[in-house]
């Protein structure tokens, strides 16, 4: 087992397997602490204003994450962005303009909405901006990610699920 000067452990394939083959749960390694330290230190090196004190208590890993849900580092005018302008002006720079296309993002908009995953949303898009911007590959699409409507007009994978009949649902369960 690692340790990087952040504070993330980091297991080679070997230990992996060692580990799952005795049945031990590497989530052990992280606790509460070690999330918040983690998340510090980034925020120093990255000069986030987003310091969390250590004593501040926290019940999991999943409610740390979530109480910074709404505070992606990211520029002002990505985090103003009206995500449901942005995506129909996608649709309509592709063409896309048949009532199946929009009724399908409305219901999967309404489900990120439900999700409040919106903001997520955004920080998708700032970052496929950022790989154009510096020439970084995406891949063509993995997974039931491609089934995401909103995520191929966002860009993360390049297959329209409507011409193959995908169900957004299968991503969003």
């Amino acid at each position: 087992m690692n340790v990087n000067e952040y504070g993330q452990v980091f297991f080679d394939t070997h230990e992996t397997i060692e580990q799952l083959y005795a049945e031990n749960n590497i989530s052990k390694f992280v606790d509460n602490q070690q999330e918040i330290t983690k998340h510090n230190v980034f925020a120093k090196h990255f000069e986030i204003d987003e310091i969390i004190p250590l004593d501040k208590p926290i019940e999991s890993a999943f409610e740390f994450h979530k109480q910074l849900a709404d505070k992606w580092n990211m520029p002002e005018h990505y985090k103003q962005l009206d995500i449901e302008s942005f995506l129909a002006h996608k649709l309509q720079s592709l063409n896309l303009s048949e009532d199946c296309y929009i009724e399908i993002l409305s219901n999967e908009l309404d489900e990120f909405r439900t999700r409040n995953m919106i903001n997520l949303l955004k920080f998708l898009i700032y970052l496929i901006d950022v790989c154009k911007k510096n020439d970084i590959v995406t891949g063509v699409g993995r997974g039931s990610s491609v089934a995401s409507l909103v995520l191929y007009l966002i860009g993360i994978h390049h297959i329209d699920p409507i011409k193959y009949n995908l169900n957004y649902k299968e991503f969003l369960r």
